[in-house]
């Protein structure tokens, strides 16, 4: 089968998911997949906030980078489900709806400044 394995192991944290039986399984659909690396949810969602904290002027302080790395968490979940509500995201982001809510609503204005005729759209 193709896209199966009798075990599937996150590359960061090792956490291993299969069947009981033994019996090839196909990739959890919450994990994701590259060429050489497979991660788990928990592990794919930390490496979003990573990334984000790479961009972060070296002179950003303690806040600001927690501030930098949760938002790309919540971010890449919203991104991931889109539908979610914001009390799911934010149980699985651990912050607060109010937060979610706060960039949803920054990702949907950013969205709808680049639709066509909008105002600065293109």
């Amino acid at each position: 089968m193709r896209g199966s394995a009798i075990r599937w192991s996150c590359d960061r944290c090792g956490v291993s998911v299969g069947q009981i039986d033994g019996s090839p399984t196909r990739l959890p659909v919450t994990w994701s997949r590259s060429e050489s690396s497979t991660y788990c949810l928990g592990c794919s969602r930390a490496l979003a906030g990573e990334a984000a904290l790479d961009s972060a002027p070296d002179a950003s302080s303690a806040e600001d980078r927690a501030k930098l790395r949760r938002d790309a968490m919540i971010e890449f979940e919203i991104g991931r489900v889109p539908l979610a509500p914001n009390r799911t995201i934010a149980q699985a982001c651990r912050t607060s709806l109010k937060r979610v809510a706060s960039v949803r609503g920054g990702l949907e204005a950013a969205s709808a400044n680049h639709l066509p005729g909008a105002p600065g759209g293109v």
